[in-house]
């Protein structure tokens, strides 16, 4: 005879009580403490992309992070749109 299914609290749960309108999704601001709020952005590329970054984190000192975050921000205020990147304190 199986067991009782346990009731789940993760997200999935939360997701589908926040669309069935039982509860209020609560904003949360992205920080280091709090990565599950942080997603991958990936592609790829050519080496000479990645000898060219690495050549900016030697010269600027920023970590590669900012630099592609610096990046987005100029590609969105490019195209007028919000410059979605602020650097962690």
């Amino acid at each position: 005879m199986n067991a009782p299914a346990k009731k789940k609290s993760g997200t999935i749960t939360a997701a589908l009580a926040t669309a069935a309108g039982k509860q209020q999704p609560q904003p949360v601001e992205a920080t280091a403490a709090n990565k599950k709020d942080i997603v991958p952005v990936a592609a790829h590329y050519p080496p000479e992309v990645r000898r060219a970054l690495k050549m900016l984190e030697a010269e600027t000192g920023k970590k590669l992070k900012q630099l592609l975050g610096e990046a987005i921000n100029d590609l969105c205020h490019k195209y007028n749109k919000p410059q979605p990147y602020r650097e962690e304190a």
